[in-house]
């Protein structure tokens, strides 16, 4: 298991290119005939996704950003962005948008940059006062680093050196749990004072292997490595005990886009192998059999989850779902793209956490054409 830089780096250039190529306003879909919403959708008014299927009217533009965006994050007022950087190279950014914008850009002065001249920031989050993303050292040998911003802007800082970022961060309370010691550890770090420090060793790895994730609920993390055949789902204290084979097989993915969020009870998570999404009980006991919820899409690829109440939210390259989290329904279709081309939620790099919810919205990235959008739960 491995970064594959030169693999994102290609996948982000060929996106900047589509967005270059590409109005401000989505192309029609031809999909979003699966699920319950296949057929739905209204008619697209300004700020709307032209020809999107949906269950509940047609998706907003909250705004276009200034390139192609990677990772999104919310807080009570506003969404957080990370945007990659260009073929000119060091021009990355973190850009904030109003979440009550409508069409919002740059030029207008509606879209605020919080921080530029970035290498590679990705997975991006926001806590308290302070807006966190995963970016790259300029410096040889271009460590892995958490860098963070005041949410109004400011003095950018780098908290950790070789800190590792998946798909999301995993923060309970004032702690970030991380990947580090070339992607086979987990470490806790604080995040306060202007330094996080050096951090205390959750899990201590088992080389050669790597792990994915982590997520954690304060008392317990949860995080994918490889067993005998496939990865297994763990679970450890954050003090580093009770070390528990959860899952066995819980993941077919050999790449890095699978998500693990927990509520009170259940620990969520995608396997970007199949394009299912599982559940199992927090304390179930090791060797526990997994409860299947849907299915997005057959064969290798990225879903992207978010929870909310009863609800979990999915999203692919080509469609943004719902599902109960007791699973047993079909999912539904809340907006949909064709998928082709640039025309896909999902571009590059797709391991970047692109979705976030609040408690009357669903918001995403259509990174093909560099817009977050949102649409009513």
């Amino acid at each position: 298991m491995n970064l594959n830089c030169s693999g994102v780096w290609l996948a982000a250039m060929l996106a900047v290119a589509s967005v270059a190529c590409s109005s401000s306003k989505p192309k029609p879909s031809d999909a979003g005939t699966a699920g319950t919403g296949g057929a739905g959708g209204g008619s697209p008014t300004d700020g709307a996704v032209d020809g999107a299927a949906t269950d509940g009217g047609a998706p907003t533009v909250v705004a276009t950003l200034s390139g192609v965006p990677a990772s999104l994050a919310t807080d009570g007022t506003r969404l957080y962005a990370t945007i990659l950087q260009t073929s000119a190279g060091l021009d990355g950014k973190v850009q904030s948008v109003a979440k009550t914008a409508t069409d919002a850009t740059p030029d207008a002065g509606t879209v605020t940059t919080l921080a530029s001249g970035l290498k590679q920031p990705l997975a991006i989050a926001v806590n308290g006062g302070t807006v966190l993303w995963a970016d790259t050292d300029v410096a040889f040998p271009g460590l892995p680093n958490l860098l963070a911003v005041p949410v109004s802007g400011g003095t950018t800082t780098e908290l950790i050196s070789g800190l590792y970022t998946m798909t999301r961060f995993a923060i309970s309370g004032s702690v970030l749990y991380g990947i580090t010691s070339n992607l086979q550890v987990i470490t806790a770090f604080p995040l306060s004072g202007a330094d996080a420090g050096a951090g205390q060793t959750v899990y201590p790895g088992n080389s050669p292997n790597g792990v994915e994730g982590p997520d954690s609920d304060g008392t317990y993390v949860f995080f994918l490595t490889p067993g005998v055949t496939n990865q297994d789902l763990y679970r450890t204290g954050i003090g580093g005990t009770g070390l528990t084979d959860l899952v066995k097989n819980a993941s077919s993915a050999s790449v890095d886009g699978d998500y693990i969020l927990d509520d009170s009870t259940s620990v969520y998570w995608s396997d970007s192998g199949t394009g299912s999404v599982f559940s199992v009980s927090k304390t179930a006991a090791a060797g526990a059999t997994a409860k299947m919820l849907a299915t997005v899409a057959s064969g290798s690829a990225p879903v992207q989850l978010a929870l909310d109440g009863d609800n979990i939210y999915m999203l692919s390259s080509a469609q943004l779902l719902r599902i109960p989290k007791a699973g047993g329904t079909t999912p539904v279709v809340l907006a949909s793209v064709s998928g082709g081309g640039s025309d896909k939620y999902l571009v590059a790099p797709a391991n970047a956490v692109a979705l976030a919810v609040d408690n009357s919205f669903v918001y995403w990235l259509y990174e093909g054409h560099g817009q977050i959008l949102k649409i009513a739960k």
